[in-house]
């Protein structure tokens, strides 16, 4: 035979009853006003809290949209890194060309040091010594320019 919760009695293992009113007593005690200033102190402490990151950089920065002057700052970083890598770079080639002079481009057995250009390669290189053929058409030719 089931119980219904009105018939249970505190000496039995089961769930005791509560009554849902006392359980919302002093919620409802509290003017609407009330609650209202307590929900706006609770999100405002949550969001403050999430945003301390944010509002460090606002400090830092003296702006509220410090978005933009740290991309800023990581396009200037990344370019003197880029113009870093591209002095070593040159450094490299510069101190390789020396060295090339130096051995007077050729290995130790006399050889040279510069790969023979294919085929291709030359047919590229090659200036043409033609020019182009007279075209037939004049612009003074055509009237309806």
């Amino acid at each position: 035979m089931s119980q219904s919760p009105d018939n249970i009695s505190a000496d039995s293992s089961g769930p005791v009853p509560v009554d849902p009113d006392s359980l919302m007593g002093k919620v409802n005690g509290l003017s609407f006003f009330a609650v209202f200033i307590m929900s706006l102190l609770i999100h405002t402490a949550l969001i403050g809290a999430t945003s301390i990151g944010f509002i460090q950089q606002c400090v830092k920065y003296q702006t509220l949209n410090p978005g933009a002057i740290i991309r800023e700052e990581v396009k200037k970083q990344q370019a003197e890194e880029r113009a870093k890598k591209r002095l070593d770079r040159q450094a490299d080639d510069a101190k390789q060309v020396a060295e090339n002079k130096a051995k007077g481009k050729t290995k130790k057995n006399g050889t040279s040091t510069t790969k023979p250009m294919s085929k291709i390669e030359q047919k590229i290189n090659q200036k043409s010594t033609t020019l182009p053929a007279k075209s037939g058409v004049s612009l003074d030719d055509i009237d309806e320019l």
